[in-house]
């Protein structure tokens, strides 16, 4: 009943009563934490605003930060360039005479199709036999793979797959869990044969009510080089239960690829596949082949829409290697990032930038700093060209089938950037109202439903309880003047 009085009161208030502060708060759980800002671009009016100064955690609306620095910096034509190197004149009688080099650089489109393709192409200049080492370089980026800040549990899955200068197939393993048969006591894991993981599991089936009075849920235990054990419980289902396990291992992930397709091309190698730190530049003079990734807007349209994590990191180094001209880290990256942003009048001051995903907890932005990057993309559209990665309310990407954008009245009007993760709910983009565009940051924080609530609602009804403040908010905008 209280939700529905906060709704009614919501709406019989004249919006000019409202402007500090909407008067929406009611409609969340006790002790969340809520930021917006909104405002008219055609008049830089600011049309409502609450709490825009207090510094939150920005989940996944990070990217917003990442792919306007991507854009102003590395341009429209950057491709990532992963290559083989070495020098032609050793090329002799079918055999390369010394060591070959493999150049990562954190392609985050990589496959090892590309990888045996590039292979082929070596063959095809003659070299059918490597008589010295394969040196597998990760000097374009040094320092942690994963930001300060994740959560160590997240680390084993795809979502947060590790940001190295050596990515395959999206440092990411797919496989399932599956019941051999009804009555089955334990699942049955599958990952495909050709992928060089270990991976074992331990995994009992039971019903929902014993996996709720033992406290038992599907836990993972990463172990060195690519080993992973699977353990714990879950419920009967018709279907197989898929499963994505991140490479926390990515040289010895690419050098078993690396040797098996070697195999596959027919490409005889004496040496070892080693791991090559140095950039040295002696013996590894000439390209001998180039692959080249899709270019920056395609990669950005995939990155915002689908909010892919590791695009953003790899991104988000490579602004740091490329502009400080060393090896690309977490930490020259943030700098970059807000140094790049300075020079366009952004000046985000001293937010907290700790990777490019939004994934780390340390990250803290405003929605006001929010709003001077949105402001800025929106009035510079027709050269940024980024409005159009956002994703669109009801129609593509993380808002195709968002609870809090729901209905007809929103449907193709709200265009915007996500970001999720536990206890946070933000979004920032434009609305498409009848009296103009109108520019939003709104961020939750903290936000829990009480546990009374998880117990008694439905999965359908908790998704529509968590979003009502969305859709109220929304309704608001969609109004205001």
């Amino acid at each position: 009943m209280l939700k529905h009085f906060s709704f009614f009161v919501f709406f019989i208030l004249p919006l000019h009563l409202l402007a500090a502060e909407w008067g929406l708060t009611p409609l969340l759980p006790k002790g969340t934490q809520v930021s917006y800002m909104v405002v008219d671009p055609a008049t830089d009016q600011v049309i409502t605003q609450y709490q825009q100064a207090i510094f939150r955690t920005p989940a996944s609306i990070q990217k917003l930060l990442t792919a306007t620095a991507s854009k102003l910096y590395l341009g429209e034509e950057f491709r990532y360039q992963t290559t083989l190197e070495g020098q032609k004149t050793k090329i002799k009688n079918n055999n390369y005479q010394g060591d070959l080099r493999f150049r990562f650089v954190g392609d985050p489109t990589l496959l090892r199709s590309d990888i045996k393709e590039m292979l082929r192409s070596i063959k095809r200049l003659g070299i059918k036999q490597i008589s010295g080492d394969l040196l597998i370089n990760q000097s374009r980026f040094d320092g942690y793979q994963w930001s300060n800040g994740q959560a160590w549990n997240d680390l084993g899955v795809c979502y947060t797959a590790p940001a190295n200068a050596i990515i395959v197939n999206k440092n990411c393993v797919l496989g399932n869990l599956s019941l051999n048969h009804p009555d089955a006591k334990k699942a049955t894991l599958f990952i495909p044969s050709y992928e060089p993981v270990e991976i074992s599991s331990d995994v009992s089936v039971v019903t929902k009510e014993q996996r709720a009075a033992q406290f038992c849920e599907l836990e993972l235990t990463r172990r060195s080089h690519n080993q992973y054990y699977l353990w714990g419980c879950m419920v009967p289902r018709d279907r197989p239960f898929a499963l994505a396990f991140a490479v926390n291992d990515p040289f010895a992930y690419a050098r078993q690829i690396i040797a098996s397709e070697l195999e596959k091309v027919g490409i005889t190698l004496k040496g070892e596949i080693k791991l090559d730190i140095s950039n040295e530049t002696a013996g590894f003079e000439d390209v001998l082949v180039n692959h080249q990734s899709p270019l920056l807007d395609e990669l950005l349209q995939i990155m915002m829409k689908e909010s892919d994590n590791l695009i953003a990191d790899s991104l988000f180094k490579t602004l740091g290697a490329t502009y400080f001209k060393r090896a690309g880290n977490f930490r020259n990256g943030g700098q970059a990032l807000k140094l790049i942003l300075k020079e366009q009048g952004i000046d985000l001051e001293n937010a907290y930038l700790a990777d490019g995903s939004g994934l780390s907890r340390h990250n803290l932005m405003s929605s006001e700093l929010f709003m001077s990057v949105l402001n800025y993309i929106y009035h510079n559209d027709h050269r940024l060209k980024l409005l159009s990665t956002f994703s669109v309310a009801g129609i593509d990407g993380t808002l195709k089938y968002h609870q809090g954008v729901k209905g007809d009245l929103l449907k193709g009007k709200v265009i915007a950037k996500t970001g999720s993760m536990k206890g946070v709910a933000n979004l920032l983009g434009v609305v498409k109202s009848k009296l103009g565009d109108r520019l939003f940051v709104l961020i939750l924080n903290g936000y829990n439903l009480p546990e009374m609530t998880l117990e008694l609602e439905s999965e359908k009804d908790k998704k529509v309880s968590k979003y009502y403040f969305q859709q109220a908010f929304f309704d608001a905008v969609m109004k205001s003047h």
